[in-house]
């Protein structure tokens, strides 16, 4: 009897421990190490949801910032609770897609929000999202704006153009809740697979996290905005490759 008392005493020490291990890892921080954070930006669901089926074997994961929420389908808003459940981030892109800097200039701060964000917030939250991150439609914005919007969301991100030296590119994650992400559509003129590759490499020696972000996803891009799975595979493929991780905007405030 007593043997028996002792050993449930081990027990349930041993599973108390391991429970507040996996608290601790869920719990609040996770390790740091170089990586990607790939994101999408408009309403482009059944597209993400073919390229998730497609880059699914590397074990990848991102954030989408959706806009038009109020005009997506059921099977569209389905699709976007599967991502989730897979690990992947849903996040804001504003109502209409409006033009931030443009509309409060024009219209006054309290209308964007009152006509951009609190519907939009609402939307999602009634189909399940909590939406706690956001990305400037065209990329465009100002001090101004960050303020007011930083007042609704944890991380805003904006958009960063060229093709400089990976060690002065400003795609890079560095602990500001603003972050800037480079474009991987085919469109842009510093578009380059290998160039892209570069930027990972750089992170990879130097403990770093890229931040990307495309549109719509196709198998060959023939129009602005589109980015390839090709491109998409090649990057998850270097990430898996070499040891990287993937993160989503909302895992760059748990990192340790």
């Amino acid at each position: 009897m007593k043997l028996n008392y002792f050993f449930s005493i081990v027990f349930i020490l041993i599973l108390f421990s391991c429970n507040h291990e996996e608290d601790t890892i869920k719990g609040k921080k996770i390790e740091s190490r170089g990586g990607v954070v790939l994101t999408f930006d408009d309403d482009y669901v059944d597209d993400w949801n073919k390229a998730n089926n497609i880059l699914a074997q590397y074990n990848w994961k991102a954030t989408f910032f959706v806009t038009h929420f109020d005009k997506l389908k059921p099977q569209e808003i389905q699709e976007l609770k599967n991502l989730q459940n897979k690990g992947n981030e849903i996040a804001a892109h504003g109502l209409n897609h409006q033009h931030t800097v443009l509309f409060v200039k024009e219209n006054g701060a309290d209308s964007f929000i009152k006509q951009e964000i609190n519907p939009m917030l609402t939307l999602m939250k009634n189909d399940g999202f909590n939406v706690t991150n956001f990305s400037y439609p065209y990329g465009n914005r100002t001090e101004e704006t960050d303020k007011l919007l930083f007042s609704h969301f944890n991380f805003l991100r904006g958009t960063t153009y060229g093709s400089e030296a990976p060690n002065l590119q400003n795609c890079y994650y560095n602990k500001s809740k603003l972050i800037y992400g480079l474009g991987l559509d085919n469109s842009y003129p510093h578009f380059s697979v290998p160039y892209f590759l570069a930027l990972l490499q750089y992170a990879k020696e130097q403990n770093k996290i890229v931040i990307f972000y495309a549109h719509k996803t196709v198998p060959k891009a023939s129009k602005n905005y589109e980015t390839e799975f090709s491109t998409l595979t090649e990057i998850c493929k270097f990430v898996k490759n070499n040891n990287m991780k993937f993160y989503t905007v909302s895992d760059l405030d748990k990192i340790k």
